[in-house]
């Protein structure tokens, strides 16, 4: 019976010892579980923020990537540019632009770009601070160069791919506006090697111009027949520009002079040669660029030394006069090729530098105005309108349109110069008028352009 007892007692003994193990065995499995699924959730939640910081570090480098592909396409892209004297910016190209020009009767302006168009703008506009053109389409190609027909009823082109001249002719539309232009005629090629730096067209009607890169000047008639070509000699050729009043073509380069060519024509029309009329002396380096006023009695250069220089060329060159020098002032950007303007009334001097642009008095020489930045690029030319109240720069994919404020106030300083040389008191008291009135335009500009 006592063995009995203690049998069962053992047996319980060990049950409970049993049970009391299998309960510490799940306790522990459930702690192991705990951990590994808090482990688990930690690795779950790094995992994520790592994908997502990846995610997010792969969406700023596509963003910066798309960025910078956006700027290599639109290298240009200096479209806030303000200045008080701004009056406007034509907008209109896609692509860089290259060349401008007023037509004869100072009603339109035309600008040529690298994205195969041509754009027509109406000079009315200019004051205002949106405009509309009208577009023309250059087939297969881009102008280089364009120039407008003295009849504004057409436009030429110095054609980039196909390196020779076109000419469009301009329609009317329903309006009575600019219309369509149309390719009338294709120029045969000069010269497959040789890039053309400039284009004119002659206030005449007689002949179009051409100067290469090789220093081959062209004179062309209008059916495209070549009339006469002639080597400059300046060594390397920069620049060559066709006289308002078309007598007379002015090119420069490597040479320390510029050089003034005369174009002549018969009493019957014909064509009898080309010659040089005169100089212009007294740079000691290369000229970078030259210019002419309205009516060929005052021309200008910029040169590699430093300097330009203004002269008198109302002279009587076939009885050997020499031309006057009339000011010098520096070009302080000499390591800089300059494009120089002087402005059809032959009172203010433009210089543009890279994107800057430098306005002189071409009455006493003083720096009257001073534009920088106008674009991330250089400015490709600058142009004064037929009325000298405006001055435009070309640049990037814009054409930018400014107040020639130095205008008004060389308009001033020349109205003071001529009352000193007035022999009487009338000429002294209608000169006393001109005064007052330039007085006040200068002060409603400035005024205007305080404002802006």
């Amino acid at each position: 019976m006592i063995f009995i007892t203690i049998v069962i007692g053992a047996t319980i003994l060990v049950l409970l010892w049993l049970i009391r193990r299998a309960k510490d065995q799940a306790e522990t499995s459930e702690q192991q579980s705990e951990v590994l699924s808090s482990a688990q959730s930690e690795n779950g939640s790094e995992s994520k923020e790592s994908s997502q910081k990846v995610k997010t570090e792969a969406t700023a480098e596509q963003k910066k990537k798309k960025g910078n592909q956006q700027a290599k396409r639109n290298p240009n892209t200096h479209q806030q540019f303000t200045h008080p004297q701004l009056i406007t910016t034509l907008k209109g190209h896609s692509g860089l632009v290259t060349s401008g020009d007023f037509s004869a009767n100072g009603r339109h302006f035309i600008s040529a770009a690298e994205d195969r168009i041509v754009l027509f703008w109406s000079t009315k506009e200019f004051g205002q601070k949106s405009q509309q053109s009208v577009r023309g389409n250059i087939e297969f190609d881009h102008a280089t160069k364009v120039c407008w027909s003295p009849d504004s009823k057409a436009f030429i082109i110095q054609a980039a791919t196909a390196n020779c001249i076109q000419v469009y002719k301009l329609t009317k539309n329903s309006t009575g506006g600019l219309g369509t232009p149309s390719l009338a005629l294709t120029f045969p090629q000069h010269s497959a090697e040789a890039d053309v730096i400039a284009l004119g067209f002659a206030v005449s009607g007689r002949f179009i111009m051409t100067l290469n890169s090789r220093s081959q000047l062209v004179i062309w008639d209008l059916r495209g027949n070549i009339l006469e070509e002639m080597d400059v000699r300046h060594g390397d050729t920069y620049h060559a520009q066709l006289s308002t009043c078309g007598r007379f073509i002015i090119t420069s380069g490597f040479t320390p002079d510029a050089k003034v060519w005369e174009v002549k024509f018969n009493k019957s029309g014909n064509y009898e040669g080309i010659k040089r009329a005169f100089i212009l002396s007294g740079h000691t380096s290369g000229i970078y660029s030259s210019t002419v006023n309205a009516d060929s009695s005052r021309m200008a250069t910029v040169s590699k030394d430093g300097s330009w220089r203004l002269y008198d060329t109302k002279i009587e060159y076939d009885k050997g006069q020499s031309p006057y020098l009339l000011l010098s002032g520096k070009y302080e950007r000499k390591e800089t090729p300059g494009i120089i303007k002087l402005s059809p009334d032959s009172r203010t001097i433009a210089i543009a530098a890279h994107n800057d642009i430098y306005c002189y008095s071409a009455i006493n020489g003083e720096q009257l105005n001073y534009i920088h930045n106008i674009y991330e690029g250089s400015i490709v030319d600058v142009l004064f309108d037929p009325s000298s109240k405006f001055l435009l720069t070309l640049g990037d994919k814009h054409i930018r349109v400014f107040h020639n404020v130095a205008g008004y106030m060389a308009a001033l300083q020349d109205l003071e110069q001529s009352r000193l040389k007035a022999s009487n008191a009338g000429m002294r008291e209608r000169i006393d008028g001109q005064i007052q009135e330039a007085k006040l335009a200068l002060q409603q500009i400035q005024q205007i352009t305080a404002l802006e």
